[in-house]
């Protein structure tokens, strides 16, 4: 059995009286584990017929399933093409009851690591934009490399406070999640750490932080828009009082009830009551008494962790989205210099002349802008030309560059020139000395039909382990699947690697050597 802290046993011991023993007997079991099919890569039929492990379905998903806990998934080729995310079964409630549709602008608010993220994208189509945001640099790494592995190719990654966000997209998204930073309750069967941090940190810091989340993620619902509010914890402190004291302060707010089924329980009015006494809080007694249409997933009650989720919807009809509805940054000099940086003559130097050395690429391409622009035609024009050479259908377009990097952006340039963009869109590659290098996150969103040369390696073959590991492969030029109207001599040039007709990456093909274009960063390792 997991060591809980006394303090919180005998917190919970008082809040579940009858219901103590049973919830307590939880911890002598292990933690459930899960994954959740990315059906942008793989719809759930094609998954289980191809699946390497015993699948059970997660009743409150369409796409999860638990799996044996002692497996280990993420040492899978399957997992390095992006079938599925590993994650904890609880965690995939909050998006299934967020409800995104295809087409609908969502944004994840708190979204690192990016497990929600990618559940959302997987349901929001091509007309759809995401935009995922976490406020810690370092976890924003985290999430950038996940919208990259699991193939998503319209979204927006920020790492922003939501203060700035709600003032950049005043009543925007049709959707809106807040997962919570909570004090990790929940999560102390699965995590010895979450213990630690608990006992560091009270509660009410973790409520007061939730407060000012949800003052800013009420500015960005649209009327008619949904928001959903979850933690990982059991603290009423930050799950029905949070809810109750929004409800107060913003009556244009209600609870959309959730249906109790599969073990999930309503929320405890009475508890956020005891919470606003024991607190000095303030809350309307119909604020109080709507929480108990919100859940709590309890472990004693479904195979899953600790969760409690509310579902909030904003009064008013959806009105047609404008971009010229938000306010557009002012076009002083520096945002037209960002947005229509054109030259890429060198610097003169002297009296007007200019230095053999500074009329080099190198010298040129160190001096663009560093900020988010609209790309030069220079750049459109590099990347039109790779792409001729390269692919059989360019699906994507360079709409958007930060320094010598491409993207295509799913949303105006304009929006984004005043936040901090980590990525604003799908990353493209990078344009230098005249030529353009694409991406592994390309490479991760292109289809095998979209290029024009393809290696298909089957699971069994061992280039597959030698692919991820970087190794270097011959390859016999027949055994290239290539475009019927692409001869012998314009066989060289980048390859997909694929497994299960899904890409692994890319490498470059030439006279039976194929050299490995897989990230080192991301490599397999034993």
């Amino acid at each position: 059995m997991k060591t809980l802290p006394q303090m919180f046993i005998e917190q919970m011991q008082n809040r579940l009286g009858e219901e103590w023993e049973s919830f307590l007997h939880s911890y002598h079991i292990s933690p459930y584990a899960g994954l959740r099919v990315n059906t942008l890569k793989k719809s759930v039929e094609a998954w289980k017929e191809i699946a390497p492990m015993e699948l059970k379905p997660i009743p409150w998903t369409q796409d999860g399933f638990y799996i044996d806990p002692s497996l280990r998934p993420g040492k899978h080729p399957y997992y390095h093409a992006g079938f599925y995310y590993i994650q904890e079964p609880s965690a995939m409630a909050p998006v299934e009851l967020l409800e995104p549709q295809d087409g609908d602008y969502v944004l994840d608010l708190c979204a690192a690591p990016g497990g929600k993220s990618v559940q959302i994208a997987s349901r929001i189509g091509q007309n759809g934009v995401l935009v995922t945001n976490d406020i810690h640099p370092d976890r924003t790494k985290a999430l950038v490399r996940n919208m990259e592995l699991y193939g998503v190719t319209r979204a927006v990654v920020l790492n922003e406070d939501p203060s700035r966000i709600a003032d950049a997209f005043p009543q925007w998204f049709d959707r809106v999640l807040v997962d919570a930073p909570c004090s990790g309750e929940g999560m102390f069967r699965k995590d010895p750490d979450m213990v630690r941090a608990w006992e560091r940190e009270p509660v009410t810091a973790y409520s007061a932080m939730q407060q000012e989340i949800l003052d800013s993620a009420a500015k960005l619902v649209a009327p008619g828009g949904r928001l959903v509010y979850s933690t990982c914890t059991f603290s009423p402190e930050e799950n029905e009082a949070s809810i109750a004291r929004f409800l107060t302060k913003y009556p244009d707010f209600r609870v959309r009830a959730v249906d109790l089924k599969h073990g999930m329980e309503a929320g405890r009015p009475e508890w956020a009551r005891a919470c606003m006494e024991e607190q000095g809080w303030e809350a309307s007694d119909e604020a109080i008494e709507a929480t108990a249409g919100t859940i709590r997933l309890w472990p004693h009650r479904v195979n899953g962790e600790g969760h409690y989720v509310a579902v909030l919807e904003r009064e008013g009809e959806r009105s047609a989205r404008s971009v010229a509805s938000l306010q557009q940054p002012a076009a002083d000099a520096d945002t037209v210099r960002k947005l229509s940086y054109v030259s890429s003559r060198p610097k003169l130097k002297g009296k007007g002349k200019q230095t053999h050395k500074s009329d080099s690429r190198k010298d040129q391409m160190v001096r663009l802008p560093k900020g988010l622009r609209r790309p030069e035609q220079e750049f459109i024009d590099t990347y039109a030309g790779w792409s001729k050479q390269q692919l059989s259908n360019d699906r994507y377009e360079l709409n958007a560059c930060i320094g010598s990097y491409a993207y295509d952006c799913p949303l105006p340039v304009e929006i984004l020139l005043k936040l901090k963009v980590a990525r604003p869109g799908l990353f493209l590659g990078t344009l230098k000395n005249g030529r353009f290098d694409p991406s592994h996150a390309l490479a991760l969103a292109l289809q095998p039909s979209d290029m024009l040369r393809v290696l298909p390696l089957e699971l069994e073959q061992q280039e597959v382990i030698a692919y991820l590991r970087g190794d270097t492969l011959t390859i016999d030029p027949e055994r290239l699947c290539t475009a019927s109207d692409l001869g012998v001599k314009d066989r060289k040039g980048y390859v997909m690697i694929t497994v299960d007709n899904c890409p692994l990456g890319f490498g470059k093909w030439v006279d039976g050597i194929l050299k490995n274009e897989y990230p080192a960063a991301w490599r397999w390792t034993t």
